[in-house]
């Protein structure tokens, strides 16, 4: 920020699926990864936008995650992502709102 004056901004999209990897190259290796679920995981990413979110992430991953009790995932419904035949089921994740008038918690503001 201090240099450029800019910050970095970031969206992403995850997914959950089999990867084909591989080695190529003889005097340059690299690895590369191949499959169904790298296109679906870049067409969830393109529908950020679409929904203002930053993140977004497939049902499939969300039914793998233990999310953290502090976070909670917000479905947004079945999405039609292009060149997909089935519509993909995504969630946003987010802070959870604490509010002050919880009950479960416990605050001190007040003299006793």
């Amino acid at each position: 920020m201090k240099v450029f004056g800019i910050r970095p901004d970031f969206k992403a999209g995850l997914h959950y699926g089999l990867v084909t990897t591989g080695e190529v190259g003889v005097v340059k290796k690299e690895i590369v990864f191949s499959g169904d679920v790298l296109n679906t995981t870049s067409r969830i990413q393109e529908t950020c936008n679409k929904f203002g979110a930053k993140l977004l992430i497939s049902k499939s991953l969300i039914d793998k995650m233990l999310l953290p009790e502090i976070y909670e995932a917000c479905e947004i419904g079945e999405i039609q992502l292009r060149g997909r035949q089935k519509p993909v089921t995504l969630y946003t994740v987010s802070p959870k709102t604490i509010s002050r008038t919880s009950p479960s918690l416990n605050y001190q503001d007040e003299p006793a």
